[in-house]
């Protein structure tokens, strides 16, 4: 072995060993949709522990590669109000006026996956979220069930340590906050339409 493959290869494992706890606190900003808001219908939102001050810890398959975690605080849970409560008004739980159309809508994150340089053998980190919305009337019947996506990936380029990382990490924060601007402006008139 000559030399230069001996210092690649204490190069890589120096790199792994300092990749080997990584903690990422996410604070990003996801800006309000320029949209109408719908003046006549009010929204409770719901989020599962998942959204609400969600610390990601890599399972045992991925603690191999190194040990990540993530906390993401309430920036999802920030993501989905901004958006929401651009279309609708937030309604207050204790109003019981039964003219009043109330919208119910509950938001899970239903997966969280990503791949770094070393599982993608590549020079770029991908993260993608899945997040599964039900809303219902007032009275819990069921109007609408959606998956929203978002997708990020940055190349590591010229960023240092875990900088590449964030940047994908909100990136797909961010498009997922359009994907559901788009979604909610294409099917309000459907939820409009169904509480009427």
């Amino acid at each position: 072995m000559n030399n230069a493959v001996k210092k690649i290869l204490i190069l890589q494992s120096l790199l792994l060993i300092g990749c080997s706890s990584q903690n990422l606190v996410i604070d990003t900003f996801i800006p309000k949709p320029l949209v109408k808001m719908n003046e006549s219908i009010s929204v409770q939102l719901t989020f599962d522990d998942q959204i609400q001050n969600f610390i990601f810890s890599p399972e045992e398959l991925q603690k191999k590669e190194a040990s990540i975690e993530i906390n993401f605080g309430n920036t999802q849970q920030k993501l989905f109000e901004n958006v929401f409560l651009s279309f609708f008004k937030l309604s207050n739980e204790s109003d019981n006026d039964p003219d009043k159309k109330i919208i119910l809508i509950d938001v899970k994150l239903d997966k969280f996956e990503y791949l770094t340089p070393q599982t993608a053998a590549n020079q770029k980190y991908s993260v993608w979220f899945k997040y599964i919305i039900n809303i219902k009337d007032n009275n819990e019947n069921s109007i609408d069930d959606w998956v929203v996506t978002g997708y990020g990936e940055q190349e590591t380029g010229i960023f240092q340590g875990d900088e590449a990382f964030k940047r994908a990490i909100r990136i797909a924060l961010r498009d997922t906050g359009a994907n559901l601007s788009i979604t909610t402006q294409e099917k309000i008139e459907n939820i409009t339409n169904t509480i009427s």
